[in-house]
């Protein structure tokens, strides 16, 4: 890493410049949030059953005992989840047996 040395002089300059940067990455990073979509790129990633588990709050073994009713995929004997449909089988008040 670069090692940029500064005289006790420079100080107040390099303390503007640095605040100066600040500010430019805090206005940027604020245009990329206003300007991301709803649904991000994780939202649309599928979960695996303990990351389902922990996102309805439940052990892993409740989605296995209910997952006649929750919606679910499953790709090479493995089960997936999408986080949209956990929330639309959630509001729906189907609930989960615990």
């Amino acid at each position: 890493m670069n090692e940029i040395s500064i005289t006790f002089d420079q100080l107040p300059v390099a303390v503007y410049q640095l605040r100066q940067e600040v500010s430019e990455l805090k206005e940027l990073m604020a245009s990329i949030s206003s300007h991301s979509t709803p649904t991000s790129i994780n939202e649309d990633q599928p979960l695996p059953v303990k990351e389902a588990a922990d996102f309805l709050g439940v052990a892993p073994q409740t989605i296995y005992q209910n997952i006649d009713r929750i919606p679910h995929r499953k790709r090479f004997g493995r089960l997936y989840f999408f986080k949209v449909e956990l929330l639309e089988y959630l509001n729906a008040g189907e609930g989960v047996k615990a």
